[in-house]
């Protein structure tokens, strides 16, 4: 599915959500943003999913994280996304895993969402064309969240 890439600048980044996710990385404003009031879950996960969740599904979504502590992980995710070269530690794992990947021979299977969100299907096609042994299966929609 969707897949996480190190992107060489902002401009690689889902347009749509660049503002955001700057927002996201800027100190103070992104820990009110996510840890006070749970946007990357009450906003990101359901504009980031194709049909709209149910509200059973977004309970289930919402359980592991009820107070503002708990939502640090959620509040790493968009920090920790390689963008730019920043965070420089993620950016040159994530660089090291995709030419790991590139030299691994194992069978992959790569669904790809249409539009996509962070990984247009053109991009991912073009990706997955450069694995060995990948087959990519273009869904008829999908954004991040399959």
């Amino acid at each position: 599915m969707e897949f996480i890439r190190p992107m060489p600048s902002w401009n690689d980044f889902h347009a749509d959500q660049v503002e955001t996710f700057r927002k996201f990385r800027t100190p103070g404003r992104g820990e009110k943003m996510i840890l006070d009031e749970n946007l990357f879950i009450e906003g990101i996960l359901p504009g980031a999913t194709a049909r709209k969740l149910t509200a059973e599904e977004m309970a289930v979504y919402r359980a592991p994280f009820p107070t503002p502590e708990s939502r640090l992980p959620t509040w790493r995710l968009p920090n920790d996304l390689p963008i730019a070269e920043e965070p420089a530690d993620v950016y040159v794992a994530m660089e090291e895993a995709h030419r790991a990947l590139a030299r691994s021979s194992c069978p992959k299977l790569l669904f790809v969402g249409n539009p996509g969100a962070l990984i247009k299907p053109a991009f991912a096609d073009s990706f997955a064309k450069s694995l060995k042994n990948c087959r990519g299966v273009q869904l008829e929609s999908g954004l991040h969240y399959l």
